[in-house]
């Protein structure tokens, strides 16, 4: 090969590994800092432990200055280090966001990294715009001093300016935590930075025309030079503590969860972590497969090829009954020796069990599998796939939302007190009052569920505690049960 060919590549050379001489290659440069910059992006990219980060982050256009220092971990990627920003700042995620990466000497020179839902909704600029999602903390913050914009709420268009203030080598401090702050952060929808200023201006004016109105906007709580250490971690350790133990993606809880915001239900998102969503590990399958479906099981066999004759009052004759209590053990449990079906709550939610999963069906009198429960007779893994897609049960839309809530409970391990608070919080969000209009009772959250709560209670997987209502009484085998419902 010629000298002229050779020629496009003489600018290439080889990088040193030793210290020293490495050193002495980046002084050499050009462009020093362009240089080390660069090889510590590379290195960053390959580096596969987490370190600690500890970030300033201010926000832009307010004085005097409202700010927080927080440690992360090095390794998030931006959308998973959004919503903590969200936490620690205090605002309460409601709109859209964006980052951008500006080169300090050329202010032109700027790199932004968009949400996912706005590059495919072309509110960003798909060929320029990288997803946040594909990018790191540490691939954009690389060393101390460097510097990364944060934009929220393209209407008030409030901008942060975040700063790398150290790296912290030691691994137990690539947790997450706010170590200091300064004054409250603004509420929603106020202007932005000069929209603050005049409610600012007009608050501390009791005599101002418009003082009545902002502050009763605003809440009697407002205080803006208010800043909680101790509220911002706790927040911050939710947001954390959701960011490791998230819900399904694409599952129908995840669906419920955009329309409940973060701030206004503080005691379900609490509930999350704990429900463990995703996590597999210790789930013991024969167990929980064979106590969710022993009683289905029981009724598809009984009932059988050749069905019931049911009573003239289209009950379940009384031997069915009496082999009921016996088989699947109601008989100690229940008050009095009666073999009748209205004197048998659980052999009554068995039955409409059968037919909510579609299972069994009325006809001429008598009970009869339909085609599915036929299919399914000797089918646990179809049965178990059938029960586990087709809960929480109920045809009405509260039915539905109240019903996936309760699983959440169960699923997160919630005291019978617990879970009363958390079905009135997360159904009020979602909009839900009494035909007057009056609050949610905890008796009109839970009777909301209740398709979904007689089942639960008919298999033993939903124990209501009431000696101890603060005390966790169902099962474990009940918590990865309604784990895998609410996965799908």
């Amino acid at each position: 090969m010629g000298a002229s060919a050779m020629q496009p590549r003489r600018h290439l050379r080889v990088v040193p590994t030793e210290p020293e001489a490495l050193r002495t290659f980046i002084d050499q440069a050009a462009d020093p800092d362009e240089v080390r910059s660069r090889l510590l992006q590379q290195f960053v990219r390959r580096r596969r432990d987490a370190v600690g980060y500890r970030l300033r982050i201010e926000l832009d256009g307010i004085t005097p200055v409202i700010w927080r220092q927080l440690v992360v971990p090095s390794n998030l990627t931006l959308d998973a280090l959004h919503p903590l920003l969200q936490a620690v700042m205090g605002w309460s995620d409601y709109h859209l966001h964006q980052w951008a990466r500006v080169n300090p000497q050329d202010p032109d020179d700027r790199v932004t990294y968009a949400m996912r839902a706005s590059i495919e909704d072309s509110f960003a600029d798909e060929d320029d715009d990288v997803c946040e999602e594909d990018v790191r903390l540490d691939e954009v913050l690389t060393e101390p001093g460097n510097t990364l914009q944060y934009e929220y709420d393209f209407g008030d268009g409030w901008e942060h300016t975040l700063v790398l203030e150290e790296i912290v080598e030691d691994p137990a401090a690539s947790g997450v935590e706010c170590l200091a702050g300064q004054r409250a952060c603004p509420p929603e929808d106020c202007g932005g930075a000069s929209g603050y200023e005049h409610l600012l201006q007009v608050l501390a004016e009791p005599a101002h025309p418009d003082y009545q109105e902002l502050r009763d906007w605003v809440g009697p709580d407002f205080t803006p030079e208010a800043f909680d250490l101790d509220a911002v971690n706790t927040a911050l350790q939710l947001r954390d503590a959701l960011r490791r133990h998230p819900p399904v993606l694409d599952s129908q809880l995840a669906g419920l969860l955009t329309r409940i915001p973060y701030r206004t239900a503080p005691l379900l998102y609490s509930l999350i972590p704990r429900a463990e969503l995703q996590d597999r590990a210790d789930l013991n399958f024969d167990e929980m497969r064979a106590s969710a479906l022993a009683h289905l099981r029981w009724l598809l066999q009984r009932v059988g090829a050749d069905g019931i004759t049911l009573t003239a009052s289209g009950y379940l004759p009384p031997v069915d009954v009496a082999a009921a209590r016996d088989e699947l053990d109601w008989g100690g449990s229940w008050i009095g020796n009666s073999t009748r079906e209205v004197d048998n709550y659980q052999v009554q939610v068995l039955r409409e069990a059968g037919r909510a999963f579609g299972l069994t069906r009325r006809y001429k009198g008598r009970l009869l599998l339909t085609k599915r429960g036929a299919s399914m007779l000797r089918r646990d893994d179809e049965l178990w796939h059938h029960v586990v897609t087709t809960l929480p049960l109920g045809k009405e839309r509260v039915e539905q939302e109240a019903g996936r809530i309760l699983l959440l409970t169960v699923a997160g391990g919630a005291s019978v007190n617990e879970r009363r608070a958390i079905m009135v919080e997360a159904l009020t969000v979602l909009g839900w009052r009494n035909g007057d209009g009056s609050p949610l009772s905890p008796s009109d959250a839970t009777w909301a569920a209740e398709p979904t709560l007689a089942f639960l209670r008919m298999i033993g997987a939903l124990v209501d505690n009431y000696r101890q209502p603060d005390a966790p009484a169902d099962p474990d085998w009940a918590r990865g049960f309604t784990r895998m419902a609410l996965s799908m």
